[in-house]
């Protein structure tokens, strides 16, 4: 399975999955298991509807954007999903948002997706190279949280992964872009922190913990570059912009 980087067809993916739930179970329930995450993890699901949201206005705009079209047709489907999101009761049966998500909605989401896909080449990752980086993010972050480093690269390092692991929880909604966004924003922190990073580095756990986060770097970098058929973010692999070898 792939997710699809353009957004009417993650929008038909996410909604075409949430109209098959049984109608009793509670919304936030069918949430989480849309989205991976804990039925009482309250505060990431409703984050996840809100980038739901945006995902949706994000596809209204690209179709407004396209010349020579129907708007009123393509944009009709979007009555019936807006009026769903703008329900919040998460302990509501799930049955009055399941109403809202009809066959010519979900039609009229296929049809928008197949619009946006001849307007521009977007690209997508399979569901197993996703799963590949959740384990190695994971194995990541218990090994920097058992380790002895320095506190302030302890939660440097920390905080960097776990922005990362957001971003995957995410990326149903957000795509490949979303990856891309965080990978930067870590980078970012990094040439924010370089003098703290080289100096750890003299240290060999330090060294030894700064190289594999700086490997499991690359290969999101490589990933990403790969899906999106453009250059990676550097040529050289990304220790060296700070000097970590």
């Amino acid at each position: 399975m792939e997710v699809k980087t353009e957004p009417a067809g993650r929008l038909f993916d996410i909604l075409s999955e949430a109209k098959k739930k049984p109608p009793n179970t509670k919304v936030r329930k069918v949430w989480a298991d849309i989205f991976g995450i804990e039925v009482t993890d309250t505060g990431t699901i409703l984050r996840m509807l809100a980038d739901l949201i945006q995902l949706t206005y994000k596809t209204k705009s690209q179709i407004q954007n396209i010349e020579n079209i129907d708007h009123e047709i393509y944009l009709k489907p979007f009555i019936k999903i807006e009026a769903m999101l703008s329900q919040i009761n998460l302990d509501a049966n799930w049955q009055s948002w399941q109403q809202q998500i009809d066959e010519p909605t979900i039609y009229g989401l296929q049809f928008c997706s197949d619009r946006l896909n001849r307007e521009a080449n977007f690209t997508s990752l399979k569901a197993t190279e996703i799963d590949q980086i959740k384990k190695a993010l994971e194995e990541l972050t218990d090994s920097v949280s058992n380790s002895h480093l320095e506190t302030s690269l302890k939660l440097l390092l920390i905080r960097n992964l776990e922005s990362l692991r957001q971003a995957l929880i995410a990326y149903k909604i957000k795509g490949i872009d979303g990856i891309e966004t965080e990978l930067e924003l870590n980078l970012g922190s990094l040439f924010l922190n370089k003098e703290k990073i080289k100096g750890s580095a003299d240290k060999e756990e330090s060294k030894t913990f700064i190289q594999k986060y700086f490997k499991f770097l690359d290969g999101i970098n490589k990933t990403v570059s790969t899906a999106k058929q453009v250059d990676q973010l550097t040529g050289n692999s990304l220790s060296k912009l700070i000097g970590v070898e």
